[in-house]
């Protein structure tokens, strides 16, 4: 960790200046520390800053307490502190963005906004992600198979994408524009086609035309009522409970089912990762070496959310064995609650300590710390978060039906 010697001002939300004076500066891949000069030191993790503003000479980190820092009086080493700094904070917020172990297709420098003014940003395309990390703005991560549209602007070289009601604008990428759009859209595709040959491999018996309306119905990681697909192919809900749900969860599916609303069955599927393990029955320590061999055998990752008639949903996962069955507020608009509640799952790959353990568990251990960051960062995850309610254990099906009971009351 090497250290740079300036100034600091440190100051309050409301303006006022709790410290400053000479200090040394020091900062790493997560957590930086400002030690002044005979006083006790400011320490940080880089994922608690929202804003990172450079100037001339000057640095004015932001703090999500709202606090802030300005580095000042650096010398000439503060061209080169600033650029690592930069490159650090982007990266730490990044892993606060859970997406680290996505395989990265290239980063561009430009400018970017969603339904607003845009800002100087970096922005990140990844095999299944888009992430836009801007100096002075929030950071911003969509999945690609959220998004429902792609324009681009001639007169002003913009690239526009649409997910429902918002409109992310990026532009100002001066020669890498035509890359930018070529490496987007072929990330897009790769993801389609890999969504046409998972599905055309588990539903054989769908024609071409049919197999397209499918793919638009039930793009991979959103949730679509399953009796919707009938008008598809009338065979198609069987078949996909048929292959979607193992032996070993269709006991704690059919008395889920049994629980719900008339119609209130939605269905989805995701692409599987080696690293996306779910809970096994030990609690809350879950045993990552202990992977479950069915799970992963399988190309894709289903799971069901069942309308209970109290307004709150079961959220199962029943591609193969050894989990959990989680229960949710899901407020009128059902499928706006749903919609939201996916997204939430689908930020965290569908790991379930970010979904379950409470606020001081994801504070104070080191290994989660970056999912209390990512909830700050992530309106989806922090809605997740806010509207689980409990979950039931697969241990057997008595103990699981009490745990039922209480959740889902």
């Amino acid at each position: 960790m090497p250290a740079y010697s300036g100034k600091f001002h440190y100051l309050d939300d409301q303006e006022n200046t709790v410290s400053q004076g000479p200090c040394q500066f020091r900062f790493d891949a997560e957590t930086a520390i400002v030690t002044p000069s005979g006083a006790t030191p400011i320490a940080f993790d880089l994922g608690d800053v929202d804003r990172a503003v450079t100037g001339e000479w000057e640095f004015t980190l932001t703090l999500f307490t709202g606090r802030r820092l300005v580095l000042r009086q650096f010398g000439a080493a503060f061209g080169r502190m600033s650029e690592e700094l930069v490159a650090a904070w982007r990266d730490r917020t990044v892993r606060c963005l859970l997406l680290e172990d996505l395989t990265e297709a290239g980063r561009y420098l430009g400018m970017a906004g969603m339904n607003g003014p845009a800002t100087a940003a970096e922005i990140r395309i990844y095999q299944s992600n888009i992430a836009v990390l801007p100096l002075d703005g929030a950071a911003i991560q969509w999945r690609l198979a959220e998004v429902d549209a792609i324009s681009f602007d001639e007169a002003t070289y913009t690239v526009c994408l649409e997910r429902g009601s918002d409109r992310l604008a990026i532009g100002k990428l001066a020669k890498k524009t035509d890359e930018f759009r070529g490496r987007l859209s072929e990330a897009l595709d790769a993801l389609h086609t890999h969504e046409a040959e998972a599905l055309h491999a588990i539903f054989p018996f769908l024609n071409p035309d049919q197999l397209q309306l499918l793919l638009v119905a039930m793009p991979e990681g959103r949730s679509v009522p399953l009796a919707g697909l009938a008008t598809i192919h009338p065979q198609l809900p069987e078949a996909l409970m048929a292959h979607a749900v193992s032996p070993a969860a269709h006991p704690y599916f059919d008395a889920l089912n049994a629980r719900a609303t008339a119609g209130g069955l939605m269905t989805g599927y995701k692409f599987i990762c080696p690293d996306e393990v779910e809970d096994t029955p030990g609690g809350d320590d879950v045993d990552k070496e202990k992977e479950d061999a069915d799970t992963l055998a399988q190309p894709l990752f289903f799971w069901f959310f069942f309308l209970l008639p109290n307004g709150r949903v079961a959220w199962e996962a029943t591609t193969g064995s050894g989990r959990a069955t989680y229960f949710f507020d899901a407020p009128a608009p059902v499928d706006g609650a749903i919609a939201s509640l996916t997204r939430g799952l689908a930020l965290v790959n569908f790991r379930r300590e970010p979904i379950y353990l409470p606020d001081e568990s994801l504070e104070r251990q080191q290994k989660f710390h970056r999912y209390a960051i990512g909830a700050r960062k992530l309106p989806d995850l922090r809605t997740l978060r806010a509207s689980f309610r409990g979950r039931a254990i697969h241990t057997n099906l008595e103990a699981w039906t009490a745990q039922v009971q209480t959740a889902a009351s």
